[in-house]
């Protein structure tokens, strides 16, 4: 299971990597939604997952593993006794299932190597040095409120913020801040000719924003990409901008001069070419020659993360790929494919 921010996806596999059954539910971070309604999503995903792998697959399962975002929030035996419920709730053994942090898995998804560093930009952003796959040193990771810089949330409110700037100014707007106004306050337009009405315009916009979860300011990142792609020049200093805080944040958790891999993962970094390009640039200048690889399927790590505690051998590099190998549709989630014949389940 991959349980972020945005989304949670659940996987069925063998312990060859074949895929038997993949289910997906809404974020499931307890630090971000609750811990009773991550609780649930969590459930839910892992439930449909195992109902599309066939009956018998509950019995079936060997081991399981959680990439969880939040995982700090377990410390609270509260939090993670609720965590736990869920995993029985879903039909899982107990013993079965076992958290971990999903920059974990993620660094797995992109090298079968126990060490190196993963960068995780999607909703949040954190950069994590692995040692024996377990996180050893982290940077960020903050939350929104004070962190996560370079993350969707960091660029859709820089984006938020230029947009006010704009509306209050008045006058034509740039791709950027007419794309952002369009989304939060679609249809709203100030009387020409009136300066205390582009004011207000833009307290406005402000005020929904704020009435608003503030996770949603995510939502807005991709149109900094998009007002990049036609030369918006505030959308090219927001670019820059995450990509220097990103990696700002690799470099603090790397020793200097070391080659290991580094394993870019997370919404940002998929789906985002000029954020990607620009870290990708300020990596390969300051890593000292490490491979810069793409994270592949994060739910598939992590079922790889739970088919070498069964005893699945880590260099069999064949296996690692079939287990994360990306969708045929490019998702970073795995496709979904199915045999039911098999039923040793990872």
């Amino acid at each position: 299971m991959d349980a972020g921010g945005t989304a949670t996806r659940a996987l069925v596999a063998t312990l060859s990597g074949e895929r038997l059954g993949q289910a997906r539910s809404e974020g499931a971070n307890p630090n971000a939604h609750g811990v009773d309604k991550a609780a649930d999503r969590l459930a839910g995903a892992i439930a449909d997952a195992l109902d599309q792998a066939g009956p018998g697959a509950r019995d079936a399962v060997a081991a399981g593993v959680v990439g969880l975002a939040g995982v700090s929030a377990l410390r609270d035996g509260i939090v993670r006794a609720r965590m736990e419920r869920a995993l029985s709730e879903a039909g899982l053994a107990p013993g079965r299932g076992f958290f971990t942090g999903d920059d974990e898995v993620a660094f797995a998804s992109g090298t079968p190597s126990a060490h190196g560093t993963v960068l995780i930009a999607g909703t949040g952003a954190i950069a994590t040095r692995i040692d024996d796959r377990r996180r050893t040193r982290s940077a960020d990771g903050m939350g929104w409120l004070i962190g996560d810089e370079g993350s969707g949330f960091w660029m859709g409110h820089q984006a938020a913020k230029e947009t006010a700037r704009q509306l209050s100014r008045g006058g034509e707007l740039s791709p950027l801040a007419r794309a952002v106004a369009k989304r939060v306050i679609p249809g709203q337009r100030p009387v020409d000719g009136d300066a205390s009405l582009f004011q207000e315009h833009a307290r406005s916009f402000a005020r929904t924003l704020t009435a608003a979860p503030p996770i949603l300011l995510a939502a807005l990142a991709p149109l900094v990409s998009e007002a990049y792609a036609v030369g918006d020049p505030a959308a090219e200093v927001i670019v820059n901008a995450a990509a220097g805080h990103l990696a700002h944040s690799v470099h603090q958790v790397r020793n200097p001069g070391e080659r290991l891999p580094v394993v870019l993962a997370g919404g940002v970094l998929s789906h985002s070419e000029p954020v990607r390009s620009a870290l990708t640039r300020k990596l390969t200048l300051g890593t000292a020659g490490s491979e810069i690889v793409p994270a592949g399927c994060t739910v598939g790590g992590a079922a790889w993360l739970a088919a070498l505690r069964t005893g699945v051998t880590d260099e069999d590099h064949a296996v690692h790929g079939a287990f994360t190998r990306v969708g045929v549709d490019g998702d970073r989630d795995g496709g979904a494919d199915r045999d039911r014949d098999r039923t040793d389940a990872a």
